[in-house]
Formats: C-alpha cells, structure tokens, sequence
C-alpha cells in the first residue's frame, strides 16, 4: 500500500469527489438544508473552499478529506450566490440558515475543524490519521496551541481514532431540540494540544 500523499487544497477536476466524500460522510446533518440528494451533492461541492480543505491522495485519486476553520470562514463557504445558482430563492434560504447552524466558532489560539472524511474503501488504512498529522501541522504552521474538532456520540470509531491521536473532551453538548432535524443528539467538543 502507497502511502498517501496530503496537501492543502483540490483542484476543479476534484470538486465533484471532493463535494460527494463530504456529502456522504455528513449526509445526516447536512441533508435537512437540501430538499434532495441531487440538489445537496453539486451545492455542498461548490460550497467547498480549496484554501480551507487537506486533501490525500493515493494515485492521484482523492481518498479522504479534513476541512478546517481559520478566520470566520471554514471548509465550506456559506456564499449566498453559489446557493442560489443551485436551489430557489426559497431553498437557498432555508440552506443557508440550516447549515449556519452548523457552523463552528473560529478561535486563534486552536486550529478549529470542520469535518474529516475518509473513502470507504480506504477506510482502516490510516488515512484519517495522516489527515489528522496534517491538521496538527497546519496549526503548528499558523502559530495555533491546539486543534479542535466535534464529533457526534453515535460515532465511536471516530472518537476512538481521535483520543489516539491525543485528543480530549473539553466539553459535551446537545443538539436539544434540533437533534431529530440533524440526526445526532449530542456531541463532544475535543481538543489536542500541539507541541511547536
């Protein structure tokens, strides 16, 4: 097996696998934004920022993918106009507010992520975790003392993967009475100490 190669950012060829990796890896949250499938697949692929998104690749083929926040932006953009080339005036709306709900508060002191997904058929190849190497270089890069990330109580594997890498819980919360909206309940927020 190849060792994956990471960088920062995708070119408009891999848009489409890049939007679909992140499509099927948070479909249950951000499908309340889209009415369907086919309307959510294309607008979360364009949504996506390439300065904003790690990438592996094995082959040149895009296996797996971390978003982060710096600033006020994160992996995906919440541009109003690319939402009303793909949906309604109504959809775009009701996208907009539903996935700003979502959004994660940057802070300069952590390297804050915003997803990471890997392919499944190359999950258990230590992807993620190359992903998660990458991230911490990232933060290290931009001066930041820790990365953070969520991850959802019904997803044990990924906390797992996440406390090897170092990461605690700083602090759970509930997603109250959104959480048949977005499909998850709760979630712990966690956070790994980078050493400079």
């Amino acid at each position: 097996m190849s060792t994956p190669a990471i960088d920062l950012g995708f070119d408009d060829t891999e848009r489409d696998r890049v939007g679909l990796l992140y499509w099927e890896a948070f479909r249950r949250k951000l499908r309340p934004a889209f009415a369907r499938t086919q309307l959510g697949t294309p607008a979360v692929a364009a949504l996506l920022r390439p300065d904003r998104v790690i990438v592996a690749r094995r082959r040149s083929d895009v296996i797996g993918v971390c978003g982060f926040y710096e600033g006020t932006t994160g992996a995906m953009d919440l541009d109003w106009l690319i939402l009303r080339r793909h949906l309604s005036f109504a959809g775009a709306l009701r996208a907009g507010v539903v996935l700003s709900l979502l959004s994660r508060t940057s802070d300069p002191n952590a390297l804050v992520l915003d997803g990471i997904c890997v392919d499944a058929d190359a999950r258990g190849l230590g992807i993620g975790s190359a992903l998660l190497d990458a991230a911490k270089e990232r933060a290290r890069r931009i001066g930041a003392s820790a990365v953070r990330l969520s991850v959802v109580d019904s997803n044990p594997r990924a906390r797992a993967l996440y406390e090897r890498h170092g990461f605690v819980p700083v602090r759970s919360s509930s997603m109250g009475l959104l959480a048949p909206v977005y499909g998850f309940d709760t979630y712990t927020t966690m956070e790994s100490v980078v050493h400079r």
